[in-house]
């Protein structure tokens, strides 16, 4: 169903396509207080005419935290019959009590798009020079294509939503080889804060101790999470130095020594996507722990007949928060880049 007109309200003044740098000019123009700021291209592109509210409001939480030159892209490839529509707005904060800053937000709806159509939108609408990021929802349709993506600078994508995760993941990494973009993945990001938490818990000398006797690792999912309990499983298995056993059922990881941790995940309805994470040797078991949406994640280590607990600030949940967030680190990151190619053997297990 095409979106309402009321819907289409939301994101500003709708503008005829060749006239949307003249009418941008006529924003700044009109108002000497607005000081226009960019330091980024941020494009969202979504296949979800449904989808246009919500990101509509997750633009204006992300240039809350990040100028940029924003745009908001909505495709409906089988609509007939084809047809481009524009809206501009300015998005803008206060700063130092002083100026008004701004952020610029051109949203296309565009029936019947195909690649070409979407790529002439996007390259004749980005701002200077400045790097290219985009999020990415849902599927990486036909229309990711390699004109594309030999533009982009960093990919944003969330491996929670695609119905077909190896496919999706074997035609992302085969263009990433091809144009070598940065790829962040959402389903990593909402791993942080058990990462964080894990590695504070093994700041007790005990528990460290007994580390290379680990031999379970449970993780908590909620539905439609799993890639997110793999890539974390990934990382641990990596930072142990153990390797996929590809000769045996499930997850199992073989350590040096020659002996096994199995990684056994399960899934429950939970408000965030991981929710517990159990490690277990002969003399150790360990517990991270997110209760519902809690601002808190609760670490518990029982160790030879001694236990030791601590609370920690949690990450953000929501996806807007998730995006800012990647948007704020300077460079990839390492160990998720390492764990990407690791997640496409473990999805059919």
């Amino acid at each position: 169903m095409p979106p309402s007109e009321a819907t289409l309200s939301l994101l500003g003044s709708e503008v005829a396509l060749p006239r949307i740098d003249r009418a941008l000019q006529e924003i700044w123009s009109a108002d000497e207080a607005k000081t226009r700021a960019s330091l980024i291209n941020f494009a969202i592109y979504s296949e979800d005419p449904d989808g246009i509210a919500s990101n509509n409001e997750h633009l204006a939480r992300i240039t809350s935290d990040h100028s940029c030159r924003a745009l908001l892209i909505t495709c409906v490839p089988d609509s007939s019959p084809q047809r481009a529509r524009a809206w501009i707005n300015a998005l803008c904060r206060p700063y130092q009590g002083k100026q008004v800053v701004c952020s610029e937000q051109i949203s296309f709806l565009l029936e019947g798009g195909g690649s070409a159509q979407v790529q002439n939108v996007v390259f004749g609408h980005l701002d200077s020079d400045l790097p290219l990021f985009i999020w990415w929802q849902g599927a990486l349709t036909r229309n990711f294509e390699e004109r594309l993506y030999s533009r982009i600078h960093t990919l944003i994508v969330d491996s929670s939503a695609w119905k077909n995760p190896q496919d999706e993941l074997a035609g992302l990494l085969a263009a990433r080889n091809a144009a070598a973009f940065d790829v962040r993945d959402l389903s990593w990001t909402r791993s942080h804060f058990l990462r964080t938490a894990l590695a504070s818990a093994f700041q007790d000398a005990k528990a460290l101790e007994h580390l290379p006797q680990l031999s379970l690792v449970e993780i908590t999912h909620a539905p439609g999470q799993r890639c997110s309990a793999l890539l974390l499983a990934g990382w641990i298995s990596q930072r142990l130095g153990t390797a996929l056993d590809e000769a045996v059922a499930g997850l199992v990881f073989r350590k040096q020594d020659g002996s096994t941790i199995r990684f056994l995940l399960n899934e429950s309805s939970s408000a965030c996507a991981l929710s517990r994470l159990r490690l277990s040797a002969p003399c150790l078991e360990l517990i991270v722990r997110r209760e519902g949406g809690s601002a808190y994640v609760h670490t518990s280590v029982v160790c030879e007949g001694h236990s030791h607990e601590e609370m920690l600030p949690a990450d953000v949940v929501s996806d807007a928060e998730l995006i800012s967030e990647q948007l704020g680190r300077a460079g990839g990151n390492t160990h998720f880049r390492a764990a990407l190619p690791l997640l496409g053997r473990m999805l059919g297990r």
